[in-house]
């Protein structure tokens, strides 16, 4: 949606305003973008730790990273970590698989995952990651640099690569089977080179940096709006779906957070106590806290652009619902259509993974 129309309306805002806020930073996009395009200060926020990382990897740091020895000197630490008997075990499934059934590559990998005290192998080693790829993604996060900005590039491109690789249909809500029909995209994904990612993100990463330092932080989009003031740009994509967000993304946070409790079900989910939860996400909500949230940043003198999905979503809301809300509070200067793939998963008989899906872009002035 940068390209595609979203770009230009945070283009003519922005400079018009003191700070960015971007209040549901999801994959940190929006914040990068302006961070490294504007003399802003970015304050980015989400629900979920994962969201926060990502965000902070571009967004407080002010200078590039010139010199990339500190990747290397990252994964020695990880590499010298890992014990020998697990790491030899590991690479030895790894090169297995090739030519081993996916169905018995997985009954090892998840015997020689289960009793691993690393959270990634012991919650998702032989299921989201081979137990090879689980190994390096836990030594890498306990071994993160403790430079402040090497920290951040780094937990940002763990997180990365876990995207990159994790072996299921669009988010991680969950795994692919190591039967015959999902089998081969299994084995795809845990074939993937886990190093080679990381230190891909990390380059890249090193490269980006905010023209202004930012903040990025974990929190309620309606609690973090009483931040706002006269002046300043808030950007607003809050939650279309109506099941919970962190449903998607477990995987992700335990990469963030560096931690996991109680795992169940197919999915690997943590207990629901653990999973942050919206009212975005709730049809008898979403509405009423969307509407609380734009009367805030109304009354405290702040402009917005919002995007929403131009049809009904499944949190009871619309595109039709998001602009009557946004008349209420503000004046609409602009009204604009954009396409966008959903990537919300799919199963390839009901829906695909990848949908284009029609976009409202509200630009919003105070009154």
């Amino acid at each position: 949606m940068l390209t595609n129309g979203l770009g230009d309306a945070l283009s003519q805002s922005v400079a018009k305003c003191n700070r960015i806020f971007d209040l549901f930073t999801g994959s940190g996009a929006v914040a990068w973008h302006v961070a490294q395009n504007y003399d802003r200060e970015v304050i980015a926020s989400d629900l979920q730790s994962y969201a926060v990382a990502l965000a902070a990897g571009v967004i407080e740091r002010t200078d590039a990273i010139a010199d990339n020895s500190w990747v290397d000197a990252w994964f020695n630490c990880a590499r010298a970590m890992q014990p020998d008997s697990l790491a030899q075990e590991a690479t030895g499934l790894q090169e297995r698989l090739e030519v081993e059934q996916i169905s018995a590559s997985a009954i090892n990998a998840r015997g020689l995952c289960a009793g691993v005290s690393l959270p990634v192998c012991s919650a998702y080693g032989g299921y989201y990651f081979s137990p090879l790829q689980s190994l390096w993604l836990d030594t890498l996060r306990i071994t993160l640099p403790s430079n402040a900005n090497q920290r951040r590039v780094g937990l940002a491109s763990l997180i990365i690569a876990a995207s990159q690789s994790a072996a299921a249909p669009g988010h991680t809500a969950q795994p692919f089977k190591p039967n015959e029909t999902a089998g081969r995209f299994l084995k795809e994904a845990w074939m993937r080179d886990i190093q080679f990612l990381v230190k891909r993100a990390a380059v890249s990463l090193s490269e980006k940096h905010a023209k202004k330092a930012g903040r990025a932080i974990v929190g309620d989009a309606n609690e973090l709006a009483n931040q706002v003031g006269e002046g300043d740009l808030v950007f607003l994509d809050p939650p279309y779906s109506g099941v919970h967000y962190s449903r998607f993304y477990h995987v992700l946070e335990t990469i963030a957070v560096g931690k996991v409790g109680e795992i169940s079900g197919i999915g690997r989910y943590p207990p629901p106590s653990d999973r942050p939860r919206s009212d975005y996400s709730l049809r008898t909500k979403s509405k009423s806290v969307f509407e609380g949230l734009l009367r805030v940043i109304s009354e405290r003198g702040a402009s917005g652009i919002v995007t929403f999905p131009a049809g009904t979503a499944s949190n009871g809301m619309s595109g039709q619902d998001v602009a009557d809300i946004a008349e209420r509070h503000f004046s609409i200067l602009e009204r604009k259509v954009s396409s966008r793939f959903s990537t919300l998963g799919g199963d390839k008989i009901h829906r695909d993974a990848r949908q284009v899906t029609e976009e409202l872009i509200l630009v919003l002035s105070p009154r």
